[in-house]
């Protein structure tokens, strides 16, 4: 009975990040293709911060300016057009790439990821490009790389701004030319992928100061599409906070764990520099320490000095008449909307409402 009540709220989770896209829309919901849990390893390099299994999870979000971010996405995954996503780290940058991938006419095709700020120069040309035996010492057989692996499919440049120069290179000609040459090969390879690129850094900042060259710059950004940090979309932080309670209580066999009112209060005070993959972190170190019961402040591991101070009375109702007033802003005044992210009751809310002044501050506004 359990399992088929977590089955249950899983799927109006679910339904709802449907129905926010939906919203967003002129067009209907597109059918996804089924999120893969494990890609050949002959075809993926993927970095070990991309999640698959719990990427549509991570599409949850009705703040206005995630749902622009899926109706722009929504918009540029049917065409051919070079992709570039930039935002801070954790973000979610691979989780939309993946996204763009599924709703793609390539997305029968196979979805190479490679973070290039990982390996070191001389491996990324050799993992991007491939090698013919010989090329350069302990190459005794060839090997296809990245890109070829791609074929037919999608690359995925995660952190594309720290490749070599060398690299930068052929990287422009595979956009140009659609072709490329193995590492001590002279045979041209033909290529068929699409790119998305990513960074979390200020790629004309970085042209500037000759780092990344202009040309392959303006290649890669033709479409540019920026990924709000989690402190501008507050009004998700209680979403993504129920997707990850429910996907560690499966994975420890019992319930979700619950988040207390004022937990869920500094939750969404805090400012996530961090971003989504920070708040996964706080929120499964939580969920071992609460021991099966509410999750209080006192389980959550944040930084003093990107939270409130919590050291009096005061400081605590001055963070939680921030939240308060922050989660209706995102739900439009929707109290019942707001009352349910903050994890209050109706009552609960128009007590805090009444005792911060927003309630007539409210009224003012109508009148």
């Amino acid at each position: 009975m359990a399992r088929r009540l977590l089955e249950i709220s899983r799927a109006r989770c679910a339904m709802s990040t449907h129905v926010a896209y939906e919203e967003s829309l002129a067009t209907p919901w597109p059918p996804a293709a089924p999120i893969r849990r494990r890609v050949d390893a002959t075809v993926q390099s993927n970095h070990g911060d991309a999640d698959t299994e719990s990427d549509l999870e991570r599409l949850i979000g009705q703040s206005a300016v995630w749902r622009d971010v899926l109706k722009k996405a929504a918009q540029v995954a049917p065409t051919e057009t070079t992709v570039f996503l930039h935002g801070e780290s954790g973000t979610g940058k691979d989780v939309l790439a993946r996204f763009i991938h599924r709703m793609s006419p390539r997305r029968r095709g196979p979805l190479v990821a490679i973070n290039c700020a990982a390996l070191p120069d001389s491996l990324l040309e050799s993992e991007l490009f491939g090698y013919e035996r010989g090329a350069f010492t302990g190459a005794q057989f060839a090997k296809p790389g990245q890109i070829e692996l791609a074929e037919g499919g999608v690359l995925f440049l995660d952190e594309v701004t720290e490749t070599s120069p060398a690299a930068q290179a052929k990287l422009l000609r595979v956009l140009q030319e659609r072709e490329f040459r193995r590492l001590g090969g002279t045979r041209t390879v033909k290529t068929n992928v699409r790119i998305i690129a990513a960074s979390n850094q200020d790629v004309r900042r970085a042209v500037e100061r000759g780092r990344f060259r202009e040309d392959l710059y303006y290649r890669l950004y033709v479409f540019d599409m920026g990924i709000p940090p989690l402190r501008d979309r507050t009004g998700d932080i209680p979403l993504f906070a129920e997707s990850f309670l429910q996907e560690f209580g499966r994975a420890m066999g019992r319930s979700a764990a619950a988040l207390s009112a004022e937990a869920s209060v500094a939750l969404i005070a805090y400012d996530w520099p961090g971003n989504v993959r920070e708040l996964r972190n706080v929120l499964e170190r939580a969920t071992i320490l609460c021991e099966g019961g509410p999750i209080t402040t006192e389980h959550l591991s944040l930084d003093p000095t990107r939270t409130p101070a919590r050291g009096s009375d005061h400081d605590l109702m001055s963070m939680e008449r921030q939240a308060v007033a922050r989660m209706l802003q995102e739900t439009r005044g929707n109290k019942a909307k707001a009352a349910r992210r903050l994890g209050l009751t109706r009552t609960q809310l128009y007590v805090r409402l009444r005792r911060y002044g927003l309630l007539e501050r409210e009224t003012a506004a109508i009148s």
